[in-house]
């Protein structure tokens, strides 16, 4: 992922709510390891039980096929790509799933520790239909170096979801999420310094579904 996000001064709220909802989706695997389990009762977990959504809201319709067959775990293999050339291998997962009475979806991209870094890297996205422009607008939330993007698109074709933003360095960024199937796909991050008439492959990450463990 980049580390290096222009910051953009967008609605106090959307960031408060998005910041809000990663714990929906990530609260067991996000918060430092700590013994025991909380109580059903204890109160920091109000948020997450108010975000979370176990399907699409009915308004909906079909727009809900389009985010909602990646619904789950997926484990990842992440590869940068850097200008120089140089490529990066890294290990994480992705977790995607309804929040807000199934008004939105929210995905949380986690990269495992490598190298010199002790830390995980976290990243948060909420994306909602617009059914005026019937595209998905959503805003990615870079928590660790204060900053965020917006960015608008939707399903092209029946495999591939693109989306689109000038929001990272003043340049068009294209990520998508291609070749689709139940349990893989593979995401690209592109950059275009032309308009889009040429884009260069910044990183391309292998998606497979984790599946649930058999009792």
């Amino acid at each position: 992922m980049k580390n290096q996000i222009l910051a953009q001064r967008l609605a106090a709220g959307w960031l408060a709510a998005a910041l809000l909802s990663s714990l929906s989706l990530g609260t067991s695997i996000a918060a430092p390891a700590r013994a025991g389990n909380p109580p059903a009762t204890d109160p920091r977990l109000d948020m997450v039980t108010a975000l979370e959504a176990l399907g699409p809201h009915s308004s909906l319709g079909d727009q809900a096929k389009v985010f909602g067959r990646l619904i789950g775990t997926w484990e990842v293999e992440y590869t940068d790509f850097s200008k120089a050339g140089k490529v990066t291998h890294r290990s994480g997962e992705l977790i995607i799933g309804w929040i807000m009475d199934g008004r939105a979806i929210q995905d949380l991209w986690i990269v495992d520790p490598s190298g010199t870094r002790k830390e995980r890297e976290v990243y948060t996205d909420v994306r909602y239909f617009d059914p005026r422009s019937r595209t998905w607008p959503a805003i990615f939330i870079d928590p660790e170096h204060a900053s965020v993007a917006k960015f608008t698109g939707g399903a092209v074709g029946d495999d591939r979801i693109v989306l689109e933003t000038q929001d990272f360095d003043n340049k068009e960024t294209r990520w998508s999420a291609n070749d689709i199937r139940p349990n893989s796909f593979v995401w690209r991050e592109e950059e275009s310094s032309d308009g889009g008439q040429t884009w260069r492959l910044q990183a391309q990450h292998q998606m497979k579904r984790r599946r649930a463990a058999q009792p």
